[in-house]
């Protein structure tokens, strides 16, 4: 009876029109097969991560619905095609599933399907990598092994191999500590010590967007010369109202091919902290030492902060060309024109210091 339904009239049809009958439903199946197949192989099979960069180092600090990565993911322009993925996570279901914690690197090259099995696995085990700021360039690399199966002179070696430096660009033994700022970030463990440089590499580049480096561009400067003049900066004050004063200061002196004067320089020259710059100081003789020498030094004097970086990306547009901490030691300074007027804030200041004891020698 079923039969009869589905194939009315089954003993009238001769075998030419049986042929005819099942030719065409070979072709409508062949025909949803073909465009199924063809669905899937747009959606799953081309290329869909690419960047200038051989990895994306994607960081989850909690649980986070697919849906939430994807848009992540597009922000960053991580993926080519949001659409296709987005079809891609929900026919795996991975568009409402919980992406755990961790970090997930995230290849170029790779099409939805590689993706999204790999978001769909449980991370390595990572661990907190933090750069604090405003110290050498020594202990960060102390502090930023800590945690991590490598010895920092292992991270130092790689970051002083001329052939590692020149893969990443225009970058010497001084400067490339310019990737280094202040930051938490995920690495593995047991990462190589070239695995370690990298992730900072990719970490800086990420913060230089294009509009970065156009800001930069606009005055006058690299990236690695803005992250020069930021540690400066930074060490100069904490308060971020003044960053783009002090760095629209040294701009100033730059452009009128004044010595920067810096003692954030003379302290670096020194190797030690000083509790005073005096004379003596100012003439270390140092390629850091911005009092003998003319123009930026030729690396970071200290760690930075991103806030210190964007401090000097947007300097302050006035006509001041000297400062000095102001002798209440609020921790402000105050910004002159003129080294007559410079020289009656900074003699206040001298004898606040006098007053304090501070820089004698103790009996």
């Amino acid at each position: 009876m079923l039969l009869d339904q589905a194939i009315p009239n089954i003993k009238n049809i001769n075998f030419h029109s049986w042929l005819i009958y099942l030719s065409e439903i070979k072709t409508s199946l062949f025909g949803g097969f073909y465009l199924l197949t063809t669905i899937l192989a747009v959606v799953f099979l081309p290329t869909n991560t690419d960047f200038k960069q051989k990895i994306y180092d994607l960081e989850q600090n909690q649980d986070q619905k697919g849906h939430q990565v994807i848009q992540n993911l597009h922000e960053n322009e991580v993926i080519r095609n949001t659409t296709t993925f987005k079809i891609a996570s929900w026919l795996l279901g991975y568009y409402s599933q919980i992406t755990p914690p961790g970090l997930y690197q995230v290849e170029s090259g790779w099409n939805n399907w590689r993706l999204i099995r790999y978001l769909q696995t449980a991370p390595n085990p990572s661990t907190q990598v933090i750069i604090k700021p405003y110290q050498l360039r020594s202990n960060a690399l102390q502090g930023i092994c800590k945690n991590l199966d490598i010895k920092y002179t292992a991270l130092r070696d790689i970051l002083n191999d001329p052939q590692y430096l020149q893969s990443w660009g225009p970058f010497d033994k001084e400067n490339i500590y310019c990737i280094l700022f202040a930051d938490t970030l995920q690495m593995f463990p047991d990462s190589r010590a070239k695995d370690v440089a990298d992730r900072l590499m990719r970490n800086y580049l990420k913060y230089w967007t294009p509009d970065k480096l156009e800001q930069a561009a606009s005055l006058g400067l690299t990236a690695p010369e803005v992250g020069i003049l930021a540690s400066i900066v930074y060490a100069e004050t904490k308060i971020l109202e003044e960053m783009p004063v002090i760095a629209g200061l040294y701009l100033n002196r730059l452009d009128q091919e004044m010595r920067l004067q810096a003692d954030p320089t003379v302290v670096y020259a020194a190797g030690r902290p000083l509790s005073r710059v005096l004379k003596t100081h100012k003439r270390i003789r140092s390629d850091y030492n911005t009092y003998r020498v003319s123009g930026l030094p030729p690396g970071p004097v200290s760690i930075p902060t991103q806030e210190a970086i964007d401090g000097v990306l947007s300097a302050a547009n006035h006509d001041y060309l000297f400062f000095c901490a102001r002798y209440d030691f609020s921790g402000y300074h105050h910004f002159s024109k003129t080294w007559k007027e410079h020289q009656k804030i900074a003699q206040l200041y001298q004898k606040e210091l006098n007053k304090r004891r501070i820089g004698f020698k103790k009996p």
